[in-house]
């Protein structure tokens, strides 16, 4: 199976359409969790731009190799409210209509240089998802010198080496190389949880599964290490759950993934307390369920509104309200 996959310079701009509309209108907040103030727009756009092409290259992976459609927001014709809700809003399997997604992935961009796939602990405990899928993203580190050279009073003070240095990023912005690594089924991350309290079946499994020690608990004191290579130091990570790329490449069935997505089924088994202004009838004391059900009425709002879950004019052209 082909998991390299291309992001074009055109889905690229999208992206930053989306993530300059939501921006601008105030629909995802700006205040950094990690600086405790408010976000510039450029800061804005280098913390989402990765993770939104790998949403683009898990959906384009996903028609050309198992035949499935797949809407991200992105896609969608108005932008869709809630903080939780899952990076893949609908599917389309076999030609059928598009239904919201009750199989609920999570899309993690995998950078240059990167050894593990890390699932942040305080995300398994408060927002868990059925499938996490690692994207290897290579965009150039320079991609916002691209955007500056095409600002005009920017393009009329620069020097010709300047133009030069510029233009060889060109290529690289045309076609965005992209590797979709591999998946890991909630299953396998409470695998590592159960493994952690002494449960040795659990391990076993996911040796069995990853490979030994391609799979971890980091308490938030380690630096990531290279199981393969015992002199390879990473940096020191928070408290994660982490499965080593390669054994999760390895390990990866995507053929068990589609049938995970033909059957649209919830595999998460934990409930965790809805948010106050996240109550659905019924659904108070499981938030993934609230918010499944906020997410399919906004998706039918929008069928019946625009006539199709398929944006047809840009994120650019979309007004700021």
């Amino acid at each position: 199976m082909n998991v390299d996959v291309e992001v074009t310079k055109n889905e690229y701009m999208e992206i930053l359409g989306f993530i300059t509309f939501t921006y601008f209108s105030g629909k995802i907040a700006k205040v950094s969790g990690l600086f405790g103030g408010v976000r510039a727009l450029g800061e804005y756009l280098e913390n989402f731009v990765y993770g939104k092409i790998a949403e683009v290259a898990l959906a384009k992976f996903l028609e050309r190799e198992l035949k499935i459609k797949a809407l991200t927001d992105l896609d969608l014709p108005d932008f869709i409210l809630g903080e939780y809700l899952p990076d893949i809003v609908a599917f389309s399997v076999n030609g059928n209509a598009f239904v919201p997604a009750e199989f609920w992935i999570e899309v993690k961009e995998v950078r240059r240089g990167q050894k593990w796939f890390l699932v942040s602990a305080s995300s398994v405990r408060k927002r868990p998802y059925d499938a996490y899928v690692a994207v290897w993203v290579g965009l150039p580190d320079e991609h916002v010198a691209w955007l500056v050279s095409n600002v005009d009073e920017a393009k009329k003070k620069m020097s010709e080496q300047w133009k030069e240095k510029i233009r060889s990023l060109s290529d690289q912005i045309e076609k965005i190389p992209c590797r979709v690594v591999g998946f890991a089924s909630w299953e396998d991350v409470k695998n590592v949880l159960r493994a952690r309290e002494g449960d040795s079946r659990a391990g076993d499994e996911l040796d069995e599964k990853f490979g030994k020690r391609h799979w971890y608990y980091f308490s938030g004191e380690e630096a990531t290490f290279d199981p393969e290579d015992p002199r390879w130091r990473g940096a020191q990570v928070g408290e994660n759950v982490g499965f080593f790329l390669r054994g999760m490449q390895t390990a990866s069935d995507w053929i068990k993934f589609k049938n995970f997505i033909a059957n649209n089924k919830r595999l998460v088994d934990l409930k965790v307390k809805p948010k106050r202004g996240e109550i659905a009838k019924g659904f108070e004391e499981d938030r993934r369920e609230c918010c499944l059900i906020l997410m399919k009425k906004q998706l039918e709002e929008m069928q019946r509104k625009f006539g199709s879950l398929r944006r047809k004019e840009s994120w650019f052209s979309q007004p700021l309200r």
